[in-house]
């Protein structure tokens, strides 16, 4: 995935407009239960004879691995997994990114590009629970790119950056973007503050199309975006969904990000999910 110049451009302005006082909280705030390595004992390693499979079957999905402990051995930290739950880790080595990542890239998702892709034209939901650490060197982080935590790939047919991706961005506040045929530099659509160590749970409806694209998304059951008629993806249809943790422009500290009650893009309504609170457990 592209983290285009415009995109960063945007992203750097939405920082400016979050008060002062919120980066201070965020820089200040006490770490939370889960903030720390102490967790991975709830996780079971991935590992097999030293590494993570390429393919590996959870939440009744066979995914595509895309991280550091696939190619080298010992990396126990990338990705833990338990029955419904997944805990990806990056840390700022060369060796925390995929195969095929140049060495300044920080990688740690799990993908579904199986066939048949995501269609076009039609409503698709999705649903997840998640958790970010928060970020032990928040200036050091002030100074890279921020983020993807979960995105639509757009295929390699048209290549790029993600027609939906949902971010964290340079200093730490919360973004949706799109991106399309009509669209090719990509947009931020929204941004705003939200709390690290604790557990969100968010909903979201797409429609992809190069033209006519839809997208509404709730945060904690509050509506936070709601977009009509832009471009989302392309003719090609070839969108895939892929989540983790995906920083193309590096990192100062280690990034962990957990989820749970995850639903992959479907035509089924998840309406009933938006004020939905599942047990993190």
């Amino acid at each position: 995935m592209y983290f285009s110049r415009r995109e960063y451009c945007l992203a750097a302005l939405g920082t400016s407009l979050i008060p002062a006082a919120f980066w201070t909280a965020q820089s200040n705030r006490p770490p939370g239960r889960q903030a720390s390595n102490a967790n991975l004992a709830e996780y079971n390693s991935t590992l097999v004879n030293g590494l993570t499979p390429r393919y590996l079957t959870w939440d009744d999905r066979k995914w595509r691995c895309a991280m550091g402990s696939i190619w080298n051995a010992g990396m126990d930290h990338c990705l833990r997994l338990t029955a419904k739950r997944a805990r990806f880790e990056i840390r700022d080595t060369p060796l925390d990114r995929g195969p095929a990542d140049n060495p300044a890239k920080r990688r740690s998702e799990m993908r579904f590009p199986k066939s048949p892709r995501l269609p076009n034209a039609v409503p698709l939901w999705g649903a997840t629970s998640f958790l970010h650490h928060h970020r032990e060197d928040p200036e050091g982080m002030a100074k890279r790119w921020g983020g993807v935590h979960g995105q639509l790939h757009i295929g390699s047919t048209f290549g790029g950056s993600p027609a939906v991706a949902f971010r964290r961005l340079r200093r730490g506040e919360f973004a949706v973007t799109t991106r399309g045929e009509n669209d090719e530099e990509g947009t931020v659509r929204y941004r705003g503050p939200l709390s690290f160590d604790e557990v969100h749970h968010m909903v979201y409806r797409v429609v992809l199309h190069p033209k006519d694209g839809v997208l509404t998304v709730w945060l904690d059951g509050d509506l936070v975006l709601d977009l009509r008629g832009v471009s989302i993806g392309s003719s090609h249809a070839e969108c895939y969904w892929s989540f983790g943790c995906y920083y193309s422009g590096g990192i100062t500290c280690p990034i962990i990000a957990e989820y749970g009650d995850h639903f992959y893009p479907s035509q089924t309504d998840l309406s009933n999910r938006i004020n939905f609170r599942p047990n993190w457990s």
